[in-house]
């Protein structure tokens, strides 16, 4: 049986590849490498996606930013095109450390950021660890805490043991979300419709390759010591920090995740949008512009 998923695997991540192919710009950071697009004129605003994710779920909110902004739109390291070598720690500290290395090598001196999900964990630390570099943040349904339900089917990514992860990853990972897909899909999306176009145009598939499977177990894994070492110092963050969540999200709660953050963080605000779901740049991506201006405002003083 093994063998015979092992060769479904192989097989399916050629039809990927054939289907994805990287049409960004790629940087070596220490550790890997980072993909990534530009697209707009104005201040530099750098969107960081979430747990199993790419930057092709930002596709449509990106389009709407560049028209106010110069949006830089990465895939994590270990996510999408970006890679992040057998030896490099998924934890947060350490893709912070990467992005801040990508943004000396691209000429960033500071920026604004947006995270989504596990991304806004991520973005949280680039205030921790670079306050000078970051002028705001904006998180759309953000992992903020440790003390956090089980994100749903997202649990699924939760495997200690590395050698089992790869095992898996090249064997029945694949087949295995192929036949709960659309399940899973709706279950992130809930109470929202999963839109035609998420699976190519959204990035959605990409995510079935076995190496991207990998390595969002690598991530999901790393979550919770990096959280423990993070969310206690929130109050350090001195920067404009806004929080977008749905009403109705169902991986991460708002009532759990929001709270961690204002609670600290003195120059923050929050807002929850009726009926949405957590995959709200997708699914609401003028109400997220609209917020990420507002919250990006409280830096410029305008």
């Amino acid at each position: 049986m093994l063998l015979t998923t092992w060769w479904f695997t192989r097989h399916t991540n050629k039809k990927i590849e054939r289907q994805f192919l990287p049409t960004g710009t790629f940087t070596e950071v220490d550790g890997g490498r980072i993909h990534w697009h530009q697209q707009g004129q104005g201040p530099a605003l750098i969107l960081i996606h979430g747990l199993a994710g790419n930057g092709l779920n930002f596709s449509t909110l990106a389009t709407q930013l560049a028209e106010r902004y110069t949006v830089y739109n990465i895939d994590r390291p270990g996510s999408g095109f970006s890679e992040r070598h057998a030896d490099t720690s998924a934890n947060f500290k350490q893709q912070s450390q990467m992005i801040l290395q990508w943004m000396d090598k691209v000429g960033l001196t500071t920026a604004f950021v947006v995270g989504h999900s596990m991304g806004g964990a991520i973005s949280l630390r680039l205030a921790l660890d670079a306050p000078q570099r970051i002028n705001a943040i904006t998180l759309l349904c953000p992992l903020t805490t440790p003390a956090m339900e089980p994100p749903g089917p997202l649990m699924s990514l939760y495997i200690p043991h590395t050698g089992l992860r790869h095992l898996l990853a090249n064997t029945l990972a694949t087949p295995l979300q192929l036949q709960r897909g659309k399940k899973g899909v709706a279950q992130v999306f809930y109470p929202e419709a999963v839109p035609n176009t998420f699976a190519l145009e959204g990035g959605g598939a990409l995510s079935l390759h076995s190496k991207r499977f990998f390595h969002a177990s690598s991530d999901i894994v790393a979550s919770a010591s990096s959280l423990y070492k993070q969310y206690e110092r929130y109050d350090e963050i001195k920067c404009p920090v806004g929080v977008l969540f749905g009403e109705n999200d169902k991986i991460l709660r708002p009532n759990t995740h929001i709270p961690a953050v204002t609670s600290k963080v003195v120059n923050s605000i929050s807002e929850v949008i009726p009926n949405a779901g957590h995959m709200i740049p997708i699914t609401r991506a003028r109400e997220c512009k609209a917020f990420i201006d507002k919250v990006n405002a409280r830096a410029s003083g305008t």
